[in-house]
C-alpha cells in the first residue's frame, strides 16, 4: 500500500531507456515503485495521457519574478537559475 499512486502515465527514464506507460507508487514523498502492474494506494490519481516527470531545471532563466516563477511551475520547472555567465 502506497501513500499515492499515479496510474497510466508515460514514464521516460533516460538512464534505463524506459519509455512506456507505467504506474508509480510514492511513499513519504519519494518514488518507491514503477510498475506495469496495478498498484494500490491510499490516494490514486489517473494521469493517463500525461507524461510523469519529477521536474525540470531551467539553467538560463531571465524571469525572476513571482509571476514568472508561477508560469514556470505550471510548465513543470522546479528550479530556475540565472546562470548566463
Amino acid at each position: 500500500m502506497f501513500d499515492l499512486v499515479l496510474t497510466g502515465g508515460r514514464v521516460n527514464d533516460l538512464e534505463s531507456g524506459l519509455d512506456a506507460v507505467r504506474n508509480i507508487g510514492i511513499n513519504g514523498g519519494r518514488i518507491a515503485a514503477v510498475s506495469a502492474r496495478e498498484l494500490r494506494g491510499r490516494q490514486v490519481i489517473s494521469v493517463s495521457g500525461q507524461v510523469v516527470a519529477p521536474g525540470f531545471i531551467d539553467l538560463h532563466s531571465h524571469g525572476q519574478t513571482d509571476e514568472n516563477y508561477r508560469y514556470k511551475a505550471m510548465d513543470g520547472v522546479t528550479s530556475a537559475l540565472e546562470m548566463e555567465v
